[in-house]
C-alpha cells in the first residue's frame, strides 16, 4: 500500500543520518494521511524520500489540490496546490515546511501563501503537542488544509498589488466583476496601464 511510510517491523539497510521518529508519531502521522485521502481522494498526492535517502521515509509530502470554491469564483485562478512537508523527527514547526503553486499564481504570491500557510500550521504545532495533539492528530495535517481551503480569497488577496480587476461576463450573460493575478515582477512598480505582449 502507498500510504505506509514505514515498516514497524524489520531493519532498512542504512541507518538514518537524522533520529529516527518515535514510533507513536509514525502511526499518528500514518492515521491523518489517512483521513486526507479518504477525507479528499484524488485530491491528495503523498511523497516521501526515495529509499537509500540518509533520512529516508523523510521528508514526507502531503499535497492537496484545492479546487476553487464558489467564494472565489470571481477569480481566474481554477485551482491552488498546497503541499505539507514533514522534514524532521517530530511534530513541531522547526520540522515542517509549506509549499504553494498554482498555474495563475505568480512566484511573489505563491511565497506569501506558503509564508502564510507555514505561519498557521506552525503555530498549531507550537500550542499542541503528541501528549496534547491539536483536533485530527499531531501534525494537524487535515486541519491546515481545511483551512486553506476556506481561506482561499484570502491566500489570493495576501499580494493586493497582483490583483487586477476586469469585466466579465458569466455564464448566463450577466457583466460580472472578475479578477486576475498579474506578475509584477518583471515589469517593476506597474503603475498605471497594464502592459500588454500579447
Amino acid at each position: 500500500d502507498d500510504m505506509i511510510f514505514w515498516s514497524f517491523a524489520g531493519a532498512s539497510a542504512a541507518p538514518p543520518a537524522a533520529p529516527p521518529m518515535h514510533t507513536e508519531l509514525k502511526k499518528a502521522l500514518q492515521q491523518e494521511v489517512l483521513a486526507a485521502k479518504s477525507r479528499w481522494g484524488g485530491a491528495i498526492k503523498l511523497s516521501k524520500a526515495p529509499a537509500g535517502t540518509p533520512t529516508a521515509p523523510l521528508p514526507i509530502g502531503v499535497e492537496r489540490t484545492i479546487a476553487r470554491p464558489a467564494s472565489a469564483e470571481a477569480f481566474d485562478v481554477d485551482d491552488l496546490r498546497v503541499r505539507l512537508l514533514i522534514d524532521g523527527p517530530s511534530a513541531s514547526a522547526e520540522c515542517v515546511r509549506v509549499e504553494v503553486s498554482g498555474d495563475a499564481l505568480p512566484a511573489q504570491l505563491q511565497a506569501a501563501a506558503a509564508a502564510r500557510v507555514a505561519e498557521l500550521w506552525g503555530g498549531i504545532l507550537t500550542k499542541y503537542s503528541l501528549a496534547a495533539p491539536a483536533a485530527g492528530g499531531p501534525f494537524a495535517i487535515e486541519r491546515v488544509l481545511a483551512w486553506c481551503e476556506t481561506k482561499y480569497t484570502e491566500l489570493l488577496n495576501l499580494l493586493p498589488e497582483l490583483v487586477e480587476g476586469y469585466d466579465g461576463v458569466n455564464e448566463v450573460g450577466v457583466t460580472i466583476r472578475r479578477y486576475c493575478l498579474v506578475d509584477r515582477a518583471e515589469g517593476g512598480e506597474g503603475g498605471g496601464g497594464s502592459s500588454s505582449e500579447e
